[in-house]
């Protein structure tokens, strides 16, 4: 642990999940190890609050000014406040666009790959004259952490699950047909799942923006709508664990970019419930269902590929349990959140001693 005073933290998003968390029913794995700090009962985290803007505000700042990758003035202006009185600041948010401008606060920030895009703006978070005013990058993939290494420390940490929640336990309540789940905003490819559940035996259970909607679907696949914000907004996550532990597997429909890291949350999510993953081959995570043998990889765009994996999971029962238990054993082993935030304190630790 490290004292309690010795951080604020930016996490725009989680002061509404605090109690939640607290109460088991959202996943401590978001709070992203801000945990490693000593907590008061109360879990006051020394959280940066958000400045109350117009949303319209804060767009056209965005636009103007900081980008679609700052976190937005709402949260650019109040952190580089604190830079000036907090000896240290964790960002979960990612890179922000003022950090030039800072005081003497160390500064570590999370980063998820190597950005693929010319970098002009000096108010881009991801110019190298704000990159090299970090104090240490936490990585979430080894493409991260060769991409950021040049300009401070950086770490590859592996992500975690909540196993708690998502504690592989079996359906209490059985469904009348198998079906699989799908989940997710960002980066995925829906179009070609629900063409391939034409050709399978199940239904198929997709919990997705209407934006990424296809024009027509066909019967057997069942879309519940949610926002652009994370599928909680369409069911709780007791729900989510309940459909998990009922699906037949997880599908996991990716774009096929070779540089995103869509997906990661959803398939620890499934390993952890023993479901077989199902999954394209995208993104430059570590891990994969085909060479950790914990469900089937998918060529992008391929419906067949999809339809005969999914037809393969109902069909050969043995193979689908063996992913499962797999997926299991591998979450236990290195995807714990316990795990996740001795690294994370580990790394802190040791950069602040060698600086």
């Amino acid at each position: 642990m490290l004292a309690s005073n010795s951080a604020k933290i930016i996490h725009p998003y989680i002061n509404k999940r605090v109690l939640q968390i607290k109460e088991s029913l959202y996943p401590k794995n978001h709070l992203w190890g801000i945990d490693i700090f000593n907590l008061t009962k109360r879990h006051n985290f020394n959280l940066i609050s958000n400045w109350n803007i117009p949303a319209s505000v804060c767009r056209a700042f965005k636009k103007m000014l900081f980008g679609q990758f700052s976190p937005g003035i709402n949260v650019e202006i109040p952190s580089l406040i604190s830079s000036f009185r907090d000896p240290l600041i964790y960002s979960v948010c990612g890179p922000l666009s003022l950090v030039r401008a800072y005081g003497k606060a160390k500064i570590f920030a999370w980063v998820f790959s190597s950005p693929q895009r010319k970098i002009k703006s000096t108010l881009d978070p991801y110019h190298s004259s704000n990159l090299e005013r970090y104090t240490g990058f936490f990585c979430l993939t080894p493409n991260a952490e060769k991409y950021f290494s040049q300009f401070a420390p950086s770490k590859f940490i592996p992500w975690c699950v909540d196993m708690e929640m998502f504690d592989g336990q079996k359906a209490q309540e059985k469904t009348d047909k198998p079906f699989f789940l799908a989940s997710g905003k960002t980066g995925r490819d829906y179009k070609t799942l629900v063409n391939a559940a034409q050709k399978t035996k199940a239904e198929v259970r997709i919990i997705g923006p209407n934006n990424q909607k296809p024009s027509s679907c066909p019967d057997n696949v069942n879309w519940i709508e949610t926002s652009l914000d994370p599928p909680d907004q369409a069911i709780d996550y007791p729900t989510l664990k309940k459909w998990y532990a009922q699906s037949s597997g997880v599908c996991i429909p990716l774009s096929g970019d070779a540089n995103d890291t869509c997906g990661y949350t959803n398939m620890l999510e499934g390993m952890a419930m023993r479901k077989p993953i199902l999954m394209t081959r995208s993104g430059c995570l570590h891990i994969d269902p085909k060479s950790r043998n914990f469900g089937i990889l998918i060529e992008p765009h391929d419906a067949k590929g999809w339809s005969d994996s999914m037809n393969r999971i109902i069909d050969d029962r043995a193979f689908a349990n063996s992913c499962g238990e797999k997926g299991r054993k591998i979450v236990e082993n290195e995807f714990t959140i316990d795990r996740f935030n001795k690294d994370v304190a580990s790394f802190i630790k040791d950069v602040l001693k060698n600086s």
